[in-house]
This record gives structure tokens, sequence and C-alpha cells, in this order.
């Protein structure tokens, strides 16, 4: 630029009138800018701009021109940084609004889409421009959070051109991208087809749409068969019709129509697709079956087919083991699948483990929405163990001279079960005792046990009990056992402590010359096992231990059982059994006080060198399932004894167990048990309880 023409600027700059605060200076300062505008130095511009802006920090006219003048210098993220600032002050600066909306829009600046949005509708606020609200249309139209303001946009555009062709269809692919406008898009897709018949991109998202609800997918499958006749060959338009077909329940023109498209694109979505439609009819669930192992053999890892197969699998009971180790593969992935978790709850409780069963049925909770099926099928399984609290007593009576022992217990109770795979019980009460020549003793009684099943075939059972009625601290007792089941069979080893009840010194113990005896115990491991075979049933035990007692060395113990039971009869319900039992007991020393020599401070306990009993037994039984049952076994006896005492006698026993469930809350129950020997020995021993069930 020729010297008298920068001097003519600067002049002119010098002769403008003052505006603001800054007064002349800032009058200087924006004509400078102006002039540097003028002439495209862009970079003198802002520097003008930005002391007049300094000179005077409300100036609106030098707040816009350091944007504009960094702007066409190149400057874009600082324009964008000095546009945020004078549009936070002046929001009526449409023009500005709108080039910083466009600047925002490119790529560059993706992460602010949302501000060029919002500057958009700033714009548009004070400033009415179809070409802008409809870009602002198409960037709101961009996020699913946006959609519904993107479409009050286009609404507003096509008030003012309701024939826009173009504008239509740009709202009509935003409203096939929301489900939840299905009915809207179904609706503008038909005016679309009426006003365009030929227009088979139209027919395709209409038969799609219409596919999805059983009540318009008849329309859809006439549609994708108009489609069809036209392309043949098109697998997509076959799978869609195949799907339409489904939806309307036309089952085999469906299965016709995937197969079809299997022969054109033998694709896994597809075959998966024609798996649940033939899995839904138990007459084609082999089909279907074939149809999931073909899927995973290609695709080992897949869950969609996984839990198809395992769902076929489940369907039957012979084959819900297999289900089981499939639903279990898919949990090996997808541990939280609570799809998995309900098809293992139905099928554990198939295979008659109740445990796992409601362990699923729980997790399946946990992990989704609630199901009335699953909800069902747990209030069943826990019928029968359901938490308890209650009450009862516990008698025993026997005569013998100086064996003789009377006591009562009167109890509350309680029971529950934490988890599915555990359980729970405990007992509190008073203990009283009676013996010869008026002795008496009593205490608190408490008694707890917990069983854990962390397999269906295993459980651990742990006892513990205190009985304040028994001297000198020996009051604790119980048993740690260990069982596993199966085929037919059971095998279980135990460590145990319990109270002998020879007598009442055995039981209580007594003061005898300053020392207390008796309060015997046994201290024993058991090993039993049990066998049901085709109408016999066999079990036996064997335990070896020892007698402890105050002031008496352990006393070794051994003793061996066995029976055997056979159904004779099955009528009404009841069970009828003949069996025989045979035990024998050894001691190694007596511990009776009532050898050759009498020992007034013995424990007195029966305990001859062998004792040996055999008793053939009759059994009843009837099993109401939850609502109880009861069992009765009996049998005369002929016992064994040899020692100092030595002799053969004859006797009998009955034991009986029966419970009652009343209503839905209430649960009765009774023990009874009667054994003689000749006439030296009665026994009588029974229990009564009545426990509420909290459902």
């Amino acid at each position: 630029m020729p010297p008298f023409a920068r001097a003519a600027l600067l002049l002119a700059a010098l002769l403008t009138p003052a505006v603001g605060r800054g007064g002349v200076a800032e009058a200087f300062y924006l004509a400078r800018g102006r002039a540097n505008m003028d002439i495209r130095n862009y970079a003198a511009a802002v520097e003008a701009y930005r002391k007049a802006l300094a000179t005077d920090p409300g100036s609106h006219e030098a707040s816009r021109g350091v944007a504009l003048a960094l702007l066409r210098n190149g400057d874009t993220d600082l324009a964008v940084a000095e546009l945020d600032r004078h549009l936070a002050r002046w929001p009526d600066d449409w023009e500005l609004a709108f080039e910083q909306a466009r600047i925002l829009s490119w790529s560059r600046y993706a992460y602010r889409a949302k501000d060029a949005a919002r500057y958009l509708a700033l714009g548009l606020a004070r400033h009415d421009d179809p070409a802008r609200r409809r870009d602002l249309a198409r960037l709101l139209g961009r996020d699913r959070a946006t959609l519904d303001a993107a479409l009050a946009e286009y609404d507003r555009l096509l008030a003012a051109a309701p024939e826009d062709r173009a504008l239509r269809d740009e709202r009509l692919r935003l409203l096939l991208w929301d489900p939840s406008r299905r009915p809207e898009a179904i609706g503008e897709l038909r005016r679309k087809r009426a006003e365009v018949p030929g227009d088979e991109r139209t027919a395709r998202d209409l038969a799609r749409l219409l596919a999805r609800d059983a009540g318009t997918a008849g329309e859809a499958a006439e549609l994708y068969g108009g489609l069809v006749a036209r392309h043949p060959d098109d697998a997509q338009l076959r799978v869609g019709q195949a799907r339409a077909l489904a939806r309307a329940g036309r089952r085999a023109e469906a299965r016709a129509a995937y197969d079809r498209a299997l022969a054109l694109r033998p694709a896994a979505d597809v075959r998966l697709e024609r798996a649940e439609l033939l899995a839904a009819d138990p007459a084609t669930r082999d089909a279907a079956r074939a149809d999931y192992e073909a899927v995973l053999r290609a695709e080992p890892r897949s869950r969609r087919a996984r839990l198809g197969l395992a769902r076929v699998l489940g369907a039957r009971r012979e084959t819900s083991p297999e289900a089981i180790q499939v639903y279990e593969a898919v949990l090996r992935d997808a541990p939280q699948d609570p799809e998995a978790h309900r098809g293992l709850a139905r099928a554990y409780a198939w295979t008659g483990d109740a445990d796992r069963a409601l362990a699923h049925g729980e997790l399946a909770g946990r992990y989704g929405p609630p199901r009335p099926d699953v909800d069902a099928l747990a209030r069943d399984l826990r019928r029968g163990r359901e938490p308890a609290a209650g009450g009862g007593v516990r008698v025993l009576a026997q005569a013998g001279g100086a064996f003789g022992l009377s006591s009562v217990a009167p109890l509350a109770r309680g029971s529950a079960e934490p988890t599915p795979f555990t359980e729970s019980a405990v007992e509190a009460g008073l203990a009283s005792a009676r013996g010869p020549g008026g002795a008496r003793a009593s205490g608190a009684l408490v008694r707890g046990r917990a069983e854990w099943r962390p397999d269906p075939g295993v459980s651990l059972e742990a006892a513990a009990a205190w009985d304040g009625a028994r001297a000198a601290a020996q009051g604790f007792a119980g048993a740690l056992r260990l069982e596993r089941r199966g085929d037919g069979g059971a095998l279980s080893v135990a460590v145990v402590r319990a109270a002998r009840l020879d007598s009442y010194r055995a039981y209580a113990g007594e003061t005898v010359g300053g020392h207390v005896a008796g309060a015997a115990s046994d201290e024993v491991v058991e090993l039993s096992g049990s066998r049901a075979g085709e109408g016999l049933r066999l079990a036996a035990t064997a335990r070896a231990g020892a007698v402890t007692a105050p002031g008496v060395g352990p006393v070794f113990l051994a003793g061996l059982s066995a029976r055997a039971d056979r159904p004779v009869a099955d009528a009404g319900g009841l069970t009828v059994t003949l069996g025989a039992r045979a035990e024998a007991t050894h001691h190694a020393r007596d511990l009776s006080g009532l050898g050759e020599t009498v020992d007034s401070g013995a424990p007195r306990l029966f305990s001859p060198p062998l004792q040996a009993t055999l008793s053939p037994r009759l059994g009843l039984a009837r099993d109401d399932g939850l609502a109880g049952g009861f069992t009765l076994d009996a049998g005369p006896s002929l016992q064994v004894v040899t020692g100092a005492r030595r002799s053969v006698r004859a006797g009998g026993d009955l034991r009986l167990a029966w419970t009652r469930r009343v209503g839905q809350r209430l649960r009765l129950g009774a023990e009874g048990q009667a054994e003689r020997l000749a006439a030296v020995y009665t026994r009588y021993a029974g229990a009564l309880s009545l426990e509420v069930l909290f459902p």
C-alpha cells in the first residue's frame, strides 16, 4: 500500500468520534482495527481490537472484532475460544452464534457437537433461518438422546414446507432409528408408499417394521412375498419373510422360508433363528437341537446357541443333566446371565437337587427381572424347608433298681436354612433328672446343629450340646459327621461324644467318697453304610472308641450293628416291611460295679465283655409328603450277655415317630420308644413338639 494511503487511514482513525468508556484511545484502536481488517492485515487487526478491548472491556465491537480477526487470520482454536467468551456476554449476536456453530460442526471439533447445537439454537432464537434450522435438526439427529428435539425441528421445517420430500425422508430416517416411534414410522412409510408405489426401499422398511408385531406380521409377510417374487435369490428378503411368517403363527411356511434362506446364505444367525422356531414346538425340538449343535460346531462360544440348546435339552426330564452341562458352560463365560441361572433352577429341580435349584433361582432374581415361573418353583421347593420356631418336651423313664433313671426337658426350639446349602437348628431349655433314693440334678440344656451340603451327594453335619445337669463339667456332647450319598447307597464317618444313659449315676453323676462317680460319655468314631437294592435295604454301623468318666481311665469300647429290611406289602399308602437287626457291643472292662466284688464308686454302666442282641423286625410306614407321615418299628429280641453276670434274656422294643402339618403354619411331632428286657430292664422315652412355620 502506498505511504499516502496509510497516512490517510491513520488520519481518519484520529478524526473518528470517541465512543464508549475508552474515549479517544478506544476510538483510535477501533478505527485501526477496522482499517487493518479492510486491508486484510488480520494480525494487526487482532492487536488493535485487543487494545480497544483492554481500554473498554464492555466494547461489543472490539470483542466481535477480535474473534473475526482471529478467524480470518487462520487462528481457529483461538477464534473459537474468543467466540465462546463473546457469546457468553452477548448471546443475541446471532450472526456470530451461527458462525461458531458452523465451526464446531467440523470433524476436528466433534467432541463439541452439543455446543454446536446450542449455538444454532441460540442464533435461531433471535433470527429464524430455515437452512440453519435444518443444520440444527441434522446435528440433533446424530444422538439418540436428542432425537426428540431433532424431530421437533423437522416438524417446524415441515410446517413451512409440507411437500418437501427431502425433509420428510430425513425425518423418516430418524423415526426408523427410534423403536418407540415405530407406529409413526409405519404411518409415514404407508404414506410414502402410496405416493411412490414402486419404491422397494420403502416396501422393505415397512415390511421390516410390520414384522415386529404379531398383529401386523401377516401384512409384513405379504409385503415380503411380493418382494421375494421379484428377487427370489435375495437371502435377506427370505429371512425377513421367514421372521414375519413365524411371528404371524404360520410356522410351516416360516420353516420353509428359513430353509430357502439357509440354502442361499448358510449363516449362523439365520440357522439360530430357525432353531428357535423349531424349539418352540415339542414335535420339532430334535431338529432344533441339530441346528444348535451345528452352530456350536462352527462357533463353539456362541452364547445364543448354547442357551438355545440348553433350553431344548432342559425341556425334557431325561436330558436335563445335559442341559445342566450346557448352562454351566454359559456361566463360565457370563457368570451373571439370568437366563442360564433360570434354566439351571428348573433343570436341577427336575434332577432332584433342590439345593442347587434354589441357589440358581436366587441368582436369577439377583441378576435379572423377577419371573413368576421361577418364583413359583422356589415356593414349591421351599415347602418343608421353611424356618420354624416352637417348643416341646422330652421325657425318659427307666426302671432297674440301682440302674433307675427318669428325666424331663422342656425345650424351646427353632430351625432355619440360611442358604440353600445350609441348615441350622437350636434347642434351649432345662434338663432335670431323678435317680434312686431321691437323687436329683438339673441344669440348662442347649443344643445346636448345623449342616452344610457342598455337593448334592455330600453333607457335613456338626452338632454340639451342653447339659448342665451333668456333674464335673461333663455336660459337653457333640458330633461331627461327613456323609456321601449316591448310586442307591450312603457312607458316613463320624466322631461322636454322647452321654451314657445306663443309670442316673452314669448320666448325671453322683458324689461317692468325696469324688464324682459316673457322668460317663462314649467317645467313639463311627463308620456307617447303607445300600438299597431290588426290594432289600441293608445298613451297618461299626464304632470304636472309649468310655470316659471322672476318676476312671478310658475303657475301650467297640460295637457293630447290622440290619436288613424288605418291603412285603403296600396298600393305601401304608408300607409293611419285615427284617432283622443284630447288634454286638464289647467293653474292655466291666464298669457296672456289680461284678464279683461290688464297687460302690463304679460309674454304674451296663458294660459286660460282650452283649449281643438279635431281633426280627416289623415295620410300618406312611409317607404323606409335606403333610406328614409316621413310622413304626417293633420286634422281639434275644440278648446274650457274657462275663460274671452271664445270661440269655428275652425282650423286645417298639419305636414310633409321627409328624403332621396342620394348615400352612403349624407342624406337630411325636416320638416314642418302649423297650423291655426280661424282668430286669424297662425303658420308656418320648418327645412332643409344636412348631410354627414361616413360609
